[in-house]
């Protein structure tokens, strides 16, 4: 779903929310109107009251902020008439306002009276939770709770650069603990990139899915692709294909984005100059990127590059975890 997309289909639903609010507000009025028979009258005459303002107004030209002073302070004595009458019948003083969901808005997805318009930060949560609503059911489903170390082997591994007698379960977990401590360290991250590298089998995109997961939880605009995905990005931008520049737009926009599995799509013209653009961009204005891929860095080199390696290789930006040991896939059998 592109972000436009979720734009309109929140719109929907805001909408339904504020006719639902307006309805039991409705309701609310109408029990209290039976139980005080004065409040039908102190409603109508407030409700005409912008309208007669208008009026006045018109017809005494040069004192209008007079005749609006006094329009007001006869809002507020209606006000305070009308509360009074809903606390001596035994309902709150505010059983008749409009219950919003949202009082920063007022459930339009716009903050109140902000001009230019303003989205709302719930509008937005709503918008990211739209948009990722498909990854979470799908390949990117997993989180941190889902983590289950007696599916990791606890078999020593070897290796010079791995300490002594260390099993592949402590290193996985280990490696579990840093993707955790660098969502909850977000947005103040001292490596705004990760890259987890390792062989397939070993948990990488059940790690980047607990990663996007869990930013997404907290409210942050995440999206993950995988790496299929992001060339077929490429691929329409490319030929100018209906709605590809936001589609590519997104991927640089995002405060967070997840790519999964680079190094195995298939490569295309300018396949590596749009790849250049997305890191670049993102890397320039300090947004998180979080990728796995099968590949170590030499092997990108091959794959890629020199332009797109010098950028992967950035130890300013990037944070590089590797995973090791045997397919967990094959684990049990």
């Amino acid at each position: 779903m592109t972000r436009s997309q979720a734009i309109d289909k929140a719109l929907e639903y805001y909408s339904k929310r504020r006719q639902d609010a307006e309805r039991q507000q409705d309701e609310r009025e109408a029990k209290a109107a039976s139980a005080i028979p004065e409040l039908r009258s102190l409603l109508s005459e407030r409700a005409a009251l912008p309208l007669s303002t208008l009026k006045l107004a018109i017809s005494q030209p040069g004192s209008a902020s007079d005749v609006a002073e006094l329009m007001r302070q006869k809002g507020l004595e209606l006000n305070r008439r009308i509360r009074k009458a809903l606390s001596e019948a035994g309902f709150p003083e505010d059983y008749i306002s409009i219950k919003y969901e949202c009082e920063n808005c007022r459930d339009t997805g716009y903050v109140h009276g902000s001009m230019p318009p303003e989205m709302c930060a719930c509008f937005e949560k709503r918008i990211f939770r739209l948009m990722n609503e498909d990854r979470k059911n799908g390949a990117f489903g997993a989180c941190f709770e889902d983590f289950d170390e007696n599916a990791i082997p606890d078999k020593v591994l070897a290796g010079e650069r791995i300490p002594q007698n260390t099993t592949q379960r402590q290193l996985t977990l280990r490696a579990r603990d840093v993707c955790r401590a660098y969502c909850d360290r977000y947005p103040e991250n001292q490596s705004h990139g990760f890259i987890i590298h390792g062989n397939a089998g070993l948990g990488k995109t059940f790690l980047l899915s607990c990663m996007y997961n869990e930013l997404i939880s907290k409210g942050v605009n995440a999206i993950a692709v995988s790496s299929y995905e992001l060339m077929e990005r490429i691929r329409s931008k490319f030929f100018h294909l209906e709605n590809a520049d936001e589609a590519f737009d997104e991927l640089i926009d995002a405060d967070a984005l997840f790519i999964d599995d680079l190094g195995v799509e298939p490569m295309m013209r300018n396949t590596e100059e749009f790849l250049c653009m997305l890191l670049n961009a993102r890397m320039d204005s300090q947004k998180h990127t979080v990728i796995t891929t099968n590949l170590m860095q030499a092997q990108l080199l091959d794959r890629y590059s020199e332009r797109v390696m010098s950028r992967l290789a950035d130890r300013r930006y990037w944070f590089h975890l590797q995973l090791l040991g045997d397919d967990l896939r094959r684990h049990g059998q």
